[in-house]
């Protein structure tokens, strides 16, 4: 009798920390966590590319932006994309990973730990490759809605996405999503 109810208590510890587990895991949602808020990077350059009324000259915005490029760009088209629910692999396969080429210049940006690093240079654990030109990420932080954006400019062949990692990858980390509204 002594020897089953050490074993009940045993197998009740086990199925308590295996909910737990689940649980924090799967179920719990950033409560803790403060939202990210960014700010475009473009807007004192459009600020500074008004008229008197108010208009914007988008063609100066375009033209400086391209000038300007650096990775905050690349950092705010990806939160717009929702790299921000993007997470390490539990089985394995490491930290969100994409690539950026951007007329002859490559970048990556590396999610670990809900902090995006982007810095100029190739990564060899890349997920994915988004082709695009400098003026259609600029046109992409002017425009009203970079998700609808991102899709159209895909759609239009304006933008590339090579998958470079397998689905249980990109699963594992929370791309398809993301990835499924790029491209349907």
């Amino acid at each position: 009798m002594r020897k089953w109810l050490i074993a009940l208590l045993i197998f009740l510890v086990v199925l308590t920390l295996l909910f737990i587990g689940v649980y924090v895991v799967f179920l719990k949602k950033s409560v803790n966590q403060n939202p990210i808020i960014l700010k475009n990077p473009i807007k004192n350059i459009i600020n500074s590319n008004k008229d008197v009324n108010g208009k914007i000259n988008e063609q100066l915005v375009i033209n400086q932006g391209v000038k300007e490029f650096n990775s905050e760009y690349i950092n705010y088209i990806l939160f717009a994309l929702g790299v921000g629910n993007l997470h390490k692999s539990l089985i394995g396969y490491g930290n969100p990973v994409i690539e950026f080429h951007l007329d002859n210049k490559i970048w990556n940006s590396e999610l670990v730990d809900n902090i995006l690093t982007t810095k100029l240079g190739t990564n060899e654990n890349k997920d994915l490759i988004i082709i695009m030109s400098k003026e259609e990420a600029v046109n992409a932080l002017l425009s009203t809605d970079i998700k609808i954006f991102m899709k159209t400019s895909v759609t239009n062949g304006n933008t590339q996405i090579n998958v470079i990692a397998g689905n249980v990858e990109l699963g594992s980390k929370g791309y398809l999503e993301m990835y499924d509204n790029l491209k349907s």
